[in-house]
């Protein structure tokens, strides 16, 4: 039996949906729309406007540049290993050692938590690390003598610190620095002044957050500002890395940023292109597919040893190692739409894998070569082990966990989490019953029917896939049931499915999918969630889409000629 009281508070949120700040902007919905979207019944799950509802928003502005208000964040743990490592050629180690990111909807952004006292402690204790291991290359960073004597202290305390903060230093900022070499060296050598300077600027406010307000100097410009304003080309270099590289601009773009070619709308695209196509992206790549499908940390997946023995790391690893080079292959080799991502019955197993998916390794095989799948059985990322495995219980499949996902990130749906009180019981496994058995009282009930209904007849479609993600056609003592329904979305995806496969792709071909793909991949570029003030690059970027016919590429290169990409507003608006 499973329990399921006091569901009404999550009916009553869903239903208000009262402001930008609240539910719609975690929905990423127009403020004041909560009720216009395709079957937002009360008490039912809330989506995201549709296009013409955005079109309706930005013909309002009247031709007006608007864009969202940008937070301050600061770097993830990724950026900040990468950046490092970019660097100084070490590494920081920053995803063992320093507080773990907080999350906006399915990505990592540091934007609320102020740090606090272990915060600085960690970042403090970071730079001294890095910098101590640095100290072996320091002729090789600085690119002269430091104990020379000469102006190798200033060059050097020049051109790291454009590395390291992105942009040239102020006058004030290299004299401080290079005092602050001097005081090393003088207390010591010449090693403990470039490893005390490293120390300063790798704890710098201007190396630790996007500083996406640096206007240059002598600009008239200034933050904060209500009113959108250019970003400076070095502030659109680092925004144009962190999007596609996640780490800090290389040699080429701060080149390009000193010469102010960055505003050119050509030349931006071309470094969008170069980036996408250089082999860093390929981690970027795999780490938005694996944070938008909630697989990140699969690695923490445990399973009952009894129920499924070839469960082990070996597997978690597999896994994990296919959505990256799936994602990777569809983008940047396999024609880069979103319906091959969710429809293609292209595997990349590796190890046990390759029985998970009832198929023999090929001789010769070479671990990253696509493997044609069973198209009965596997269509895409959903019918992956690594999203099967990672939403389901240790004993048992999930419907609940695998079609909040469905709900949330595949069509930017939004279901409010039950109230702390909430208590859940899993119905334990039974093989007199099937698991769609046990959880039909979800759907049943009044009280949990209100979520639920949205939420489970997604679920269910992939219960022909255990807590691996092996495909089965027996659940217990009883018949796999993999029939489901789409509820609460636009005509063009409404109606019945039966099984994963069937259900993927319906949602290949959806206009809710293609919509919401272009704010996740929005979300993921800018760290924040799209508001109204951002109506009028949302409308362009999903009618784009749908008019490439789903072409991911295309997308990410629309998105850093967006106004939202483009402009800085960090203060004012509707976030």
């Amino acid at each position: 039996m499973l329990a399921c009281g006091a569901l009404a508070a999550c009916t009553a949120q869903i239903k208000d949906a009262p402001s930008a700040e609240g539910t719609a902007a975690a929905a990423g919905q127009v403020p004041g729309s909560a009720g216009s979207s395709v079957g937002g019944s009360a008490g039912g799950s809330t989506n995201p406007p549709g296009v013409d509802d955005l079109a309706a928003a930005c013909e309002a502005k009247a031709g007006v540049l608007d864009t969202g208000r940008t937070p301050l964040r600061r770097l993830t743990r990724f950026e900040l290993d990468n950046s490092v490592r970019a660097l100084l050629g070490v590494e920081a180690d920053a995803a063992s050692t320093v507080t773990p990111d907080e999350k906006m909807g399915p990505f990592y952004s540091n934007a609320i938590a102020p740090v606090d006292e272990l915060g600085v402690q960690q970042y403090q204790e970071l730079a001294g690390r890095v910098a101590t291991a640095a100290a072996a290359r320091m002729a090789e960073i600085a690119g002269c003598d430091l104990a020379a004597g000469t102006d190798c202290p200033a060059r050097f305390v020049s051109s790291f610190g454009l590395k390291a903060y992105r942009r040239p230093l102020e006058a004030a900022e290299q004299s401080a620095l290079l005092a602050v070499f001097e005081a090393g060296k003088a207390a010591g050598d010449a090693a403990l002044g470039f490893r005390t300077v490293v120390e300063a600027m790798l704890q710098s406010p201007f190396f630790l957050y996007h500083d996406d307000t640096y206007v240059g100097v002598g600009s008239a410009a200034q933050h904060p500002s209500a009113t959108p304003l250019p970003l400076s080309s070095y502030a659109l270099a680092a925004r144009l890395s962190f999007f596609f590289l996640g780490s800090t601009p290389d040699a080429e773009l701060l080149t390009l940023a000193g010469e102010g070619k960055l505003s050119d709308a050509a030349q931006l695209a071309a470094q969008a292109r170069r980036l996408f196509a250089t082999p860093a992206a390929e981690e970027s790549v795999g780490r938005f597919h694996s944070q938008w499908l909630a697989v990140g940390d699969l690695a923490n997946v445990d399973r009952n040893a009894a129920r499924f023995p070839a469960f082990g790391p070996a597997l978690v690893a597999a896994a994990a190692a296919e959505t990256k080079a799936f994602s990777n292959y569809v983008l940047r080799q396999g024609g880069g739409k979103l319906s091959t991502l969710l429809s293609s019955n292209l595997g990349f197993p590796s190890g046990p894998l390759f029985d998970i998916y009832g198929v023999a390794q090929p001789a010769g095989y070479v671990p990253g070569t696509p493997v044609t799948l069973d198209p009965a059985q596997r269509a895409g990322l959903l019918t992956q082990s690594a999203f099967l495995m990672r939403h389901a219980h240790p004993d048992q499949t999930s419907p609940v966990h695998r079609g909040i996902v469905v709900r949330e990130n595949l069509l930017c749906g939004h279901i409010s989490p039950p109230p702390p009180s909430f208590n859940v019981t899993v119905p334990p496994v039974n093989e007199a019953t099937t698991t769609r058995e046990r959880f039909a009282e979800h759907v049943a009930n009044p009280v949990c029917g209100a979520c639920h209904k949205d939420i489970d007849p997604l679920g269910l479609g992939f219960e022909n896939y255990d807590a691996v993600g092996a495909y089965r056609t027996r659940d217990g003592l009883g018949d796999v049931d993999a029939s489901g329904a789409f509820t609460n979305v636009r005509p063009d995806l409404q109606g019945t499915f039966v099984g994963a496969v069937q259900m993927a792709q319906a949602l290949a071909k959806s206009e809710d999918v293609a919509d919401c793909v272009s704010r996740q991949w929005f979300r993921f570029a800018l760290g924040r969630v799209e508001s109204a003030d951002d109506a009028c690059t949302t409308v362009k970027l999903q009618t784009e889409l749908t008019a490439s016919g789903g072409d991911i590429p295309q997308l990410l290169e629309g998105i850093t000629a967006s106004e939202a990409f483009r402009f800085v507003r960090s203060t004012g608006g509707t976030q």
